[in-house]
């Protein structure tokens, strides 16, 4: 494996089939993830420069000696810096119904609320198909992916008809709109969108959690993602909207193309209205109703599409959800020193075990873990 390679995929530059490629060479073997996850650690465990780097490597290079060879994977540790700079550094939207009569449906289910009120519980592996009360088909779902672009031109519509659906912790799911707007959900997530937009409207979901959009260009019908008091508005974009409970700020980060912020109670014009260019992100305060504007690296917001959390700069608190929400756990700290602290970290293959077992190495946390609850000490 080139460890120049592995250098790109930790800078975030590396293509869909370099990306591939690394993580092909991590599943060939047991041994391969176990050099990889320890290349990591211990890089972590004192590297502040590249020099420092050099060193980690040269010292686990020793250490590793026969490991090596077994996995052809040298250089790694060098390159492996990016994981961490050593800086010192949820909630689940289900869809409840108070009717006795509903069935129980496990909060662990991806759920698709239907515009009749009938709840689908929908299985990842599977495939089916989803009609309206009329019994026309409305959308297909094969594997992790919900459609309603294959089956839009055969339905007709006069009135919005609306769909909802509802991502639990430790699953992400992808849906494709009838105009052929692709959404990435992330994590303890829910979105309501019509089964078909109706020419001459504008195209509006709304979103609670976080999700990654891929807008198609129309012109005439500008996209819409409302998020609690804050509209998104688009004409063709990709961007990143995250809007968690314990976010105090409702962040969208431009990617490519344009969006324009603005209250949803307030009229779009260029006085009440923040424009994004691509490499920018907007954090708008829902208290003050203002939005502020910086320049960061769109990577760091949309790793967790391909299944990778990156953290700079980040306080414990926050990274404590998000584990939360990626291996569907519940993580009880009891250390209120720990959760203002900021850490840097990249996440991939990483068990939420293996993700404690380096937290405790780098930074002495103490945890246990009682079934599907971790606590902090």
């Amino acid at each position: 494996m080139d460890h120049q390679l592995i250098s790109k995929y930790l800078l975030g530059n590396a293509t869909e089939e370099e990306v591939e490629r690394i993580f092909q060479w991590i599943d060939d073997s047991p041994e391969n993830k176990r050099v990889f996850i320890q290349f990591k650690k211990a890089w972590a465990l004192g590297a502040k420069s590249d020099e420092d780097g050099e060193k980690a490597w040269r010292e686990l290079d020793s250490k590793l000696g026969d490991n090596k060879g077994k996995s052809g994977f040298t250089g790694l540790i060098m390159y492996a810096a990016i994981f961490v700079l050593l800086v010192g550094t949820g909630y689940f939207f289900t869809l409840q119904k108070s009717n006795s009569n509903l069935p129980v449906i496990d909060k662990n289910a991806i759920t698709l609320q239907l515009g009749n009120g009938n709840i689908q519980v929908i299985t990842e592996d599977g495939e089916r198909t989803f009609l309206d009360k009329k019994g026309k088909l409305v959308g297909k779902q094969k594997g992790n992916v919900l459609n309603y672009k294959s089956v839009a031109s055969d339905l007709t519509t006069l009135s919005l008809i609306y769909n909802e659906l509802t991502i639990p912790y430790g699953k992400t799911f992808q849906l494709v709109l009838s105009d052929g707007t692709t959404i990435h959900l992330n994590s303890g997530s829910s979105i309501k969108y019509p089964v078909k937009f109706i020419e001459g409207t504008k195209r509006e979901v709304f979103l609670k959690g976080e999700a990654f959009f891929d807008v198609t260009k129309d012109p005439n019908n500008p996209f819409v993602v409302n998020v609690n008091d804050l509209n998104v508005r688009v004409l063709g974009t990709k961007f990143n909207v995250s809007s968690y409970p314990e976010e105090e700020n409702i962040n969208t980060v431009l990617v490519e193309g344009s969006v324009a912020l603005h209250g949803k109670n307030k009229e779009f014009n260029s006085s009440n209205t923040v424009l994004l260019e691509p490499g920018e992100k907007g954090e708008w305060n829902q208290e003050s109703e203002k939005t502020s504007v910086t320049n960061v690296d769109t990577k760091m917001y949309t790793s967790w599409v391909e299944g990778r959390m990156v953290f700079r700069n980040t306080p414990f608190k926050i990274i404590r959800k998000k584990l939360e929400r990626h291996y569907n756990v519940s993580i009880k700290n009891n250390n209120e020193i720990l959760e203002d602290k900021t850490y840097n970290a990249v996440f991939d293959v990483e068990s939420i075990e293996q993700v404690l077992q380096t937290l405790n190495e780098i930074y002495s946390i103490e945890y246990k873990i009682d079934q599907n609850e971790i606590i902090i000490n």
